[in-house]
């Protein structure tokens, strides 16, 4: 899994890139702790409604919904 660095208004982000259904599938599932300013971006081709299950999830989480824009 690819790890890039994005910026969001002023502050900026070290994530891990999820692709594949198998990388979206797993997201965090069983991660015992993250750095702060680290996360997980989930990419699809296209903008969609999408809904994600917290399965298995041990860290608190913020959700962010970022468009092509």
């Amino acid at each position: 899994m690819e790890e890039i660095n994005i910026k969001l208004g002023d502050k900026e982000f070290k994530v891990k890139k999820a692709e594949t259904e198998e990388e979206k599938r797993k997201g965090l599932m069983n991660v015992e702790s993250l750095p702060e300013d680290s996360g997980m971006l989930f990419c699809w081709d296209k903008p969609q409604k999408v809904s994600m299950w917290m399965h298995n999830t041990k860290i608190p989480l913020d959700i962010i919904f970022i468009n092509e824009d």
